[in-house]
């Protein structure tokens, strides 16, 4: 088999790389407003939650939790996960408290990252009490450590570390419709591949853009927009 494939964090690397200053993704504030992140700023703050997170000392290639609706700071989780040598697991927004309970203790994840949910209250009685948790900056109000003061605090790590293309990447959950949700373990090689050879094969470049609504926990928004964007160098 050949491993000489380019997995999406050196795509994504090759987007800092050669147009740290070229729009990356636009995120909806509400009342009209927006964020938006050049590919220099989202590797900049990935790099510094990837610092923090290597402070944790978690045991290598340990599973790390998302839940939020599509928000840009769901990939930015990702890229600092994926940096930090661990996997992710990535959540349905609308779970409730029992999948969320079971999806983290059967993936047996070390830490979650919070975002913009309707329904936090219920939802964080799945959350171990004792787990870390962090808040990303559209999560609902609660006093958890904030994304934001993390990554103030910390410098970006300086070097481009890479991931073997047989190694955990993420694990995509079914959304438990029919039972206990089920968990779809894709290495670093079964995620990139199929982006890459779909962006070549419908010709999506840098001068295109995509609108993600979709849940990221979603497997198609997250192979066909989300990973697809690290090498096409699309706006989303």
């Amino acid at each position: 088999m050949n491993d000489n494939i380019t997995t999406l964090l050196d795509a994504a690397y090759e987007c800092e790389r050669s147009a740290p200053d070229r729009l990356y993704m636009t995120q909806p504030l509400g009342n009209g407003e927006v964020a938006e992140y050049t590919w220099g700023q989202t590797l900049q703050e990935a790099r510094r939650m990837a610092a923090y997170l290597r402070t944790l000392d978690l045991p290598p290639g340990s599973n790390i939790a998302l839940i939020s609706k599509n928000c840009a700071h769901f990939r930015l989780c990702d890229l600092a996960i994926w940096m930090a040598g661990h996997a992710t697991i990535a959540l349905y927004p609308t779970l409730n408290a029992d999948t969320v309970e079971y999806i983290l203790d059967h993936s047996d994840s070390r830490l979650v990252f919070v975002g913009k949910l309707d329904d936090w209250d219920d939802i964080k009685r799945g959350i171990p009490a004792d787990m870390p948790k962090i808040a990303l900056p559209l999560a609902p109000d609660d006093d958890l450590p904030r994304w934001d003061d993390i990554i103030a605090q910390h410098e970006p790590i300086t070097d481009n570390p890479t991931r073997d293309p047989d190694e955990l990447c993420l694990m995509c959950y079914t959304s438990g419709s029919t039972g206990r949700p089920k968990g779809v373990m894709h290495s670093f090689r079964t995620v990139s591949v199929p982006a890459q050879l779909g962006v070549t094969d419908l010709g999506i470049t840098s001068e295109d853009r995509m609108l993600s609504y979709l849940p990221l926990a979603h497997v198609f928004e997250r192979a066909n927009v989300e990973v697809s964007s690290f090498f096409s160098g699309m706006q989303v």
